[in-house]
């Protein structure tokens, strides 16, 4: 919140079928926006790789993120490259897509980095992201995992 403020990531998992697998919220201290939505790719990749999960979609409302996850660059904030460069190199072990989404579209991975709670990874859909999923579902063809 504001520029720069406290930041949080969120992000919720899906598979093939809209089913959430997993949503997580973690608080990254003071900085600016990019930096929340690059803490929670580095968070999203992290927690995918422990679980095995190999195949992932990411949507990004940052598109300064997108690009340098497409690039694979290391033009981050010196506090993050330490992750950054952890999750480039986990990264050989993926089958990525990295698409850019307008924040309308990314009510889910929103709604969990603003969520209230403690900083968290939770293996299920909590109450809030139940409804917010099946209002994104029923505006979109496809199914993806959504990260904020």
């Amino acid at each position: 919140m504001g520029a720069p403020g406290i930041i949080a990531a969120g992000g919720v998992f899906r598979d093939n079928w809209a089913m959430v697998r997993g949503c997580f919220h973690i608080k990254g201290g003071v900085g600016f926006a990019f930096e929340a939505e690059l803490l929670a790719i580095i968070t999203a990749i992290t927690l995918a790789h422990d679980r095995n999960w190999l195949r992932l979609w990411i949507e990004s409302d940052s598109m300064y993120v997108v690009k340098l996850l497409e690039s694979r660059s290391s033009d981050v904030p010196w506090r993050f490259m330490n992750l950054w460069q952890n999750t480039l190199r986990i990264l050989q072990d993926f089958q990525l897509i990295i698409t850019h989404i307008y924040r309308e579209g990314n009510q889910p991975a929103d709604i969990m980095a603003h969520n209230d709670r403690t900083e968290g990874w939770w293996p299920f859909a909590i109450n809030e992201i139940t409804l917010a999923v099946a209002r994104d579902m029923s505006t979109h063809s496809h199914v993806r995992t959504v990260l904020g």
